[in-house]
């Protein structure tokens, strides 16, 4: 037998009441409850759908739902991070890597000339990583909003760590004790290039965490349309 639209709904509603709060989760789970509530009324033809549905529960243990929700959400983490570290080796490819070189020399220029300018490129980078972090936050926010469901491929709960970053860019002195042995330390030019050469990789990072926010965002749009054209309806 095939399901009705309605039994399908219901299905929906059964995940949602089962602590299964992440839309694109929900859509796996229900087609897996459909197919096995199916096999189950096939085999028994007295079985209603309600029934067939509480056996297939009990086929998932005690821990119900949960195992499976967590193996989800490891799996999409490691998918968007797969995702990150393509995105990232892309950025070092030709032409794009002609980014990276022209800040890196940009940064050298500034900061070999004027070494005093470090407070001032430290301060740029770190408002540099806020303003990114928080453009992230909204366009996750907004497509939730939008869709009027929570999804878990947009759960980037890794991207946290980024904040981490601007620690090692507010105190310089503390940065270069750790990435820079005391052999170059009274070298001013090495010193320099170090700098300037992090400071390029970490705006190509930034470039590619952003590229791995809209690619996100059009697969969300791609594999889920039935919830934007729900809304807009």
């Amino acid at each position: 037998m095939m399901m009705t639209s309605q039994q399908i709904q219901s299905l929906f509603t059964f995940c949602e009441k089962h602590v299964v709060k992440y839309y694109d989760v929900q859509v796996e789970l229900v087609d897996h409850l459909a197919n096995a509530i199916e096999k189950e009324m096939r085999e028994d033809s007295k079985l209603s759908f309600e029934k067939a549905l509480e056996k297939v529960h009990k086929g998932f243990g005690i821990m119900g739902f949960a195992p499976l929700v967590a193996e989800k959400q490891n799996m999409a983490q490691r998918q968007t991070r797969k995702l990150f570290w393509k995105l990232l080796k892309e950025q070092f490819g030709w032409p794009k890597i002609l980014i990276f070189l022209l800040v890196s020399a940009s940064m050298y220029t500034l900061i070999s000339a004027h070494m005093s300018f470090i407070k001032w490129v430290t301060a740029l980078f770190v408002l540099s990583i806020m303003i990114i972090y928080f453009r992230i936050m909204y366009e996750l926010q907004k497509l939730e909003k939008t869709s009027g469901k929570k999804l878990l491929i947009v759960n980037f709960s890794w991207i946290s760590a980024f904040l981490l970053i601007p620690i090692y860019l507010i105190n310089f002195s503390n940065f270069i004790k750790v990435f820079f042995p005391s052999a170059v330390m009274g070298n001013p030019n090495l010193l320099s290039a170090g700098i300037s050469i992090f400071l390029g990789f970490y705006i190509v990072t930034l470039i590619s965490l952003s590229r791995t926010i809209d690619a996100i965002k059009k697969s969300v749009y791609q594999n889920y349309p039935e919830i934007f054209l729900r809304v807009s309806q």
